[in-house]
């Protein structure tokens, strides 16, 4: 099935970018178990990416973002065999995103904050994937 992510400002994408990897370095450098949240949010970024084949997001934002575009766009293709695991990787993502950001906000461990502009990103990056796969694993 045909996926279309965006139109969504590709700062903003950058941003949740590099946020996403802080997240992931800190957890490293904590030494933190696979069991917690950054780690589980690590894991579960991983999963939505590779079940959505969200490869060609990053060009479109990186090709936007230099030439100073508002907003970027892109088609990606989701093999029909393939959208119930990435409908499981998107309602995951889901839950851990409010997880993580109250975990960050009451942790002593030294996390990085979760900026409202992040987290409004993931939150509508997440339901415009889940409302589109589930229109097609209905057809399907």
């Amino acid at each position: 099935m045909r996926l279309r992510v965006g139109p969504f400002d590709p700062a903003l994408h950058i941003r949740s970018r590099d946020h996403h990897r802080a997240i992931c370095r800190e957890a490293a450098l904590l030494d933190l178990p696979p069991d917690s949240l950054p780690r589980r949010w690590e894991a579960a970024v991983g999963r939505f990416y590779a079940r959505l084949h969200l490869g060609p997001v990053t060009e479109a934002v990186d090709r936007a973002f230099e030439a100073g575009e508002p907003a970027f766009a892109t088609d990606v293709t989701v093999p029909d065999e393939q959208v119930p695991a990435a409908l499981a990787a998107v309602e995951e993502l889901d839950r851990l995103v409010g997880d993580l950001r109250r975990w960050a906000q009451e942790s002593d461990a030294d996390v990085l904050s979760f900026p409202d502009g992040v987290q409004a990103y993931y939150t509508g990056f997440i339901a415009q994937a889940r409302t589109q796969l589930q229109a097609g694993g209905a057809r399907g």
